[in-house]
């Protein structure tokens, strides 16, 4: 059975990897494959292989068909329907998921219903419960994220959690509560539950990891409380899975075996018919299920989920399962539920997790003997065996997991769990002192967390490891994972290298290497030669706490194995070029920095860059051109200016300059302004770009760092025809996603992300010609 479910994951795998879909009518082959696969012996493997295909393929189709139309976007639209997750607040907005169920603009329908979609609530907001019915006035724009190498896919998370929409609601005296919550609602029950946790707990930092362990609401977690779980590698004890999913079948077993004896006592006749194995089972099954709908069924508990119900189902027919069949059973229920679920790294680590375990302890050990050894044993297995996959989604391995999780499971397993389960059920009867001790025990796990957190040396970077990296690294963890006394198995050691020692991919001695990442209306430049990098700005920096510098950036320079930046070049001081500065510093080395706002840079090697500073790394030369000394000008007419000369790439960053500044620069540089790639001023805004300015650049490309539907309609459309007349070509981050050029001797390339790594649902398509560009008026 593990084999067919693996073969069925190729199937959902490679359909999900595609770029297009096929038409939808292939998916009618389905009941043919089902057919094929009972009749025939030969066909099984194929067909399992096929039907993952064709059932991702079938329900790919029919959640595209909820899409908001371009026309509709950015529309003041009348909605109907219902609140479906938890509310997440955020300091002055509230963001939850809702379900449209009639949408009108000015009382006529629209046609483009997207179905379900996230929506943010600011000036205005109300009180809101899951199961609610609301009407509210609201704006949409269809799923759209940043698209960089390493970095989160946004609408990836969107199209897999069934979100073919993002807005917010806009204020309206007409926004108003149609009908309350229904009293059976699991997402409503989840919400008085988490109402009575924090009641229960006010003002407790530690308090919100408490409704993170009891139904699996992780909105209260702090960023700094993220932080101490990622680098101590617990974040996974939040994650309501198995060691959760167990327990509540393991309590309910016992409970309904206890209770079966008693009532056996009592009334021996009717009783006794059915064993009190095969009367207890069902109870267990039956709270598991309720307890995963009360923990929001996330894809770690569908998984535990079908393995209890698996293990107690063989109990009722008095049958054992191997563990591989369980796991398989579990990996094919999991992909008919949600064959989408692959897309997320929840997947792949929460049932590699259980495989590895499988693999590396099998019959082999028996649990009653040196059971601390056996113990530690998993804890080895489950740190080493999934470290290709934290490499290949986090390019960061978590160094001191073994040793945090030695503590932490067990405390968590026997000590804290069952603390806030009694906890909870006592709320109900107003009794709070059983949940307090749970908060004073997770203040003895937390004091352990915080004492590894607190280690210098807590996460391991390694670079994004391609295909073959991530073949020849799983094998070596396999060969090292085989049971002792197996030949030669310190080999697996060498297999692993290329985890630590990657081979580099970057440019040769006197090329450079240009990738403009995608910070929505912002600014990021990475520069990179042989052994050097350089980054141009850090992007932007929000309220809700999000920055782009530790989202994209960091990101991005781990993923191509940049372990430092050798000089930060901070154009000048808004908020969308150096908000995500202290994002980046707090992740990634940094040796040096200039810029014309040093002040605002809180580094100790900062200083001032003025025209005529100039150096060389690996046989390419950078110049500062812009600003100089002493000359009063705006702040954005200040942004340093650097030209990068390459043996066959000429690139010019222009940050936010204006037309007091490029004439500066004409009457300084003129002859020496000629590039080959333009990063545009001032993201393409009417105030740069003048037709002398463009003339001397003589650009081939010209990339606008511009933001996906930016409030401030940039690119500008006069500015987009100059470039246009003059035939450079015409990149934007917003379609184009991170743009990477480089030069070489056979010409210059240049990469766009988001068509290199297109999936179908994608929001996006390739554009061309006149459609491409156009800004506004």
């Amino acid at each position: 059975m593990f084999f067919k479910g693996l073969l069925f994951l190729s199937g959902v795998f490679a359909c999900s990897r595609l770029p297009y879909l096929p038409d939808i009518w292939f998916a009618s082959g389905l009941p043919l494959l089902a057919w094929l696969g009972w009749r025939y012996r030969c066909c099984r493997c194929p067909c399992w292989a096929l039907g993952g295909f064709l059932w991702t393929l079938l329900n790919a189709h029919l959640l595209l068909q909820q899409e908001l139309l371009p026309r509709d976007e950015g529309k003041s639209l009348d909605a109907t329907g219902v609140v479906v997750s938890l509310p997440e607040t955020r300091g002055e907005s509230v963001r939850f998921n809702f379900r449209i169920d009639e949408l009108q603009q000015y009382g006529h329908p629209v046609l483009s219903n997207p179905g379900k979609v996230r929506l943010s609530w600011y000036k205005g907001r109300r009180p809101l419960r899951p199961g609610e019915k609301w009407k509210l006035k609201i704006r949409l724009k269809r799923p759209h994220g940043y698209m960089n190498p390493g970095g989160f896919d946004y609408e990836s998370w969107l199209f897999q959690n069934r979100l073919r929409a993002t807005g917010y609601v806009v204020d309206d005296k007409d926004n108003a509560r149609l009908r309350p919550a229904g009293g059976f609602n699991p997402a409503s029950l989840r919400f008085v539950l988490r109402e009575e946790i924090r009641a229960a707990l006010p003002s407790d930092p530690l308090a919100a990891l408490i409704p993170a362990l009891a139904i699996g609401d992780r909105s209260g977690l702090s960023d700094a409380q993220w932080e101490a779980l990622t680098v101590t590698g617990t974040n996974h004890l939040i994650a309501i899975s198995g060691l959760h999913i167990g327990l509540v079948a393991g309590l309910a077993y016992l409970l309904a075996l206890k209770t079966w004896g008693m009532l056996l006592v009592f009334a021996p006749g009717p009783f006794g018919r059915v064993p009190p194995i095969r009367a207890a089972a069902p109870g267990a099954m039956l709270a598991a299920l309720v307890y995963a709908l009360m923990a929001g069924f996330s894809l770690p508990t569908q998984r535990a989920l079908v393995m209890v119900w698996v293990y107690f189902g063989m109990k009722l027919y008095d049958r054992t399962v191997p563990s591989g069949d369980v796991l398989g059973m579990a990996l094919i229920a999991v992909l008919v539920l949600d064959p989408f679920a692959p897309m997320a790294a929840s997947f792949w680590l929460s049932f590699g997790a259980v495989a590895v375990i499988f693999f590396g302890i099998g019959y082999r050990v028996h649990l009653h003997r040196r059971r601390l050894w056996e113990w530690g044993r998993v804890q080895y297995i489950v740190t080493l065996g999934l470290a290709p996959a934290l490499a290949l989604y986090y390019q960061q391995i978590p160094v001191l997991s073994l040793f945090a999780n030695l503590f932490a499971v067990p405390w968590v397993s026997f000590i804290l769990i069952p603390l806030v389960f009694g906890g909870c059920l006592l709320l109900f009867i107003n009794v709070n002192q059983v949940l307090e001790l749970a908060l004073a025990s997770l203040y003895v796990l937390w004091w352990v967390l915080e004492f590894f957190a607190g280690w210098e040396f807590q996460l391991l970077a390694v670079a994004r490891p391609g295909l073959l990296t991530l073949v020849v690294i799983s094998a070596g963890v396999m060969i090292l994972l085989l049971p002792r006394g197996s030949a030669s198995r310190w080999l697996g050691v060498i297999w692993l290298a290329p985890l630590f020692f990657p081979a580099k991919a970057g440019p040769s001695y006197g090329e450079a290497m240009m990738t403009v990442l995608d910070v929505g209306q912002g600014l990021a430049v990475v520069v990179r030669t042989q052994n050097h990098s350089l980054l141009y700005d850090a992007g932007p920096a929000y309220a809700s706490g999000f920055n782009t510098g530790e989202a994209v950036v960091a990101p991005f320079l781990r993923s191509k194995g940049i372990r430092a930046i050798d000089l930060l070049v901070q154009s000048h001081g808004d908020n969308d070029h150096i908000g995500g500065l202290q994002g980046i510093l707090g992740e990634i080395p940094v040796s040096r920095a200039i810029s014309s706002v040093p002040g605002m840079v809180p580094h100790p090697q900062v200083r001032e860059c003025l025209d005529g500073q100039a150096w060389r790394r690996d046989g390419v030369q950078f110049r500062v051109l812009h600003p100089v000394a002493g000359m009063e000008m705006s702040a954005n007419d200040r942004s340093c200016v650097v030209q990068v000369r390459a043996r066959n790439l000429t690139l010019l960053l222009s940050g936010d300059i204006e037309q007091a500044a490029e004439r500066g620069l004409l009457q300084r540089h003129r002859a020496g302004l000629k590039s080959d790639v333009l990063v545009v001023p001032h993201h393409g805004s009417k105030t740069s770009s003048t037709r002398d300015f463009i003339r001397a650049v003589s650009p081939d490309v010209a990339v606008f760092p511009v933001g996906y539907r930016n409030r401030f309609g940039l690119p500008h459309r006069d500015v987009v025809a100059r470039y246009r007349e003059h035939g450079a070509k015409l990149l934007s981050t917003a379609e184009s996603g991170a743009i990477r050029i480089s030069a070489t001797s056979a010409g210059m390339t240049v990469t766009e992300h988001r068509e290199k790594q297109r999936r179908f649902w994608h929001t996006l398509q390739k554009r061309s010609g006149r459609q491409q560009m156009v800004g506004s008026e």
